[in-house]
């Protein structure tokens, strides 16, 4: 009796899995922003978390950028960048990634004299 509940259950999760399949994949990505407003163009800004890295090259001031962000392991955020005309470059270690099933925007908002904001907040999916 167990053993024909049991082939019961997995034939009804494989029936809802394929006739709900589009419900069930994740549709979208986590993505990052970065906005500078740090009074100077920024370049090489690197986002890194584990082995999955995103660089915007030039990134002007008052300038926003958005870009998909995938990773498989969780963990904090390791920003680098340099300032244009500005000498040494910059780093941020903090936030938190998470490679869940809930979809993030995670926000870097770059400020005078070294300063990290970080936010995050859902992405709406459809």
């Amino acid at each position: 009796m167990k053993r024909l509940l049991f082939i019961a259950l997995v034939v009804f999760a494989a029936w809802y899995g394929w006739h709900h399949y589009t419900e069930l994949r994740r549709e979208g990505s986590p993505q990052v922003i970065a906005i500078n407003h740090t009074g100077h163009p920024m370049e090489r800004l690197r986002i890194s978390v584990g082995d999955q890295t995103v660089v915007v090259e030039v990134l002007e001031n008052g300038a926003t950028a958005r870009q998909p962000f995938r990773c498989d392991h969780d963990g904090q955020f390791q920003l680098t960048w340099q300032l244009r005309d500005v000498m040494g470059e910059r780093s941020w270690t903090g936030g938190t990634f998470s490679h869940g099933p809930v979809l993030l925007a995670h926000t870097f908002e770059f400020r005078e004299g070294d300063g990290v904001i970080w936010s995050s907040e859902k992405v709406a999916v459809k």
